[in-house]
């Protein structure tokens, strides 16, 4: 991973830090790759969203978790609002992302997704 790759993935990792506390001890991969999914999307919504001037990829995203439960809207609605306030001048899109598990660790690493013609689409 190169410089530019670690400073986006402490980054990202800083942002993500309110919801990291609350996983249990032990969490699996799988489950803190389900959390850091939901953090860069919403991270990636908002940066798309600044960069058209819009609101439409936070509506798309607000709209995927409208069954969830009420604690799931709550953390993403908060990660807007983090990423809208504490983190309004980052506006790097996030592309690949990894999470391995290493001697019993979970790790995580992220790439700035690097600028094409193909735009960013809310799942």
């Amino acid at each position: 991973m190169n410089a530019q790759d670690e400073q986006i993935t402490q980054v990202i990792l800083t942002f993500a830090q309110p919801v990291l506390v609350g996983l249990p001890n032990g969490c699996s991969k799988a489950q803190f790759a389900g959390v850091m999914r939901t953090v860069l999307t919403v991270w990636n919504a908002v940066v798309k969203d600044a960069q058209d001037g819009g609101n439409q990829h936070e509506t798309a995203v607000l709209n995927t978790i409208a069954s969830a439960s009420k604690e799931v809207q709550l953390m993403v609605k908060r990660l807007i609002k983090r990423k809208k306030t504490k983190f309004a001048t980052e506006q790097r899109l996030i592309g690949q992302h990894w999470v391995h598990e290493q001697g019993g660790e979970v790790l995580f690493g992220c790439e700035e997704k690097q600028a094409t013609t193909s735009t960013f689409k809310a799942k």
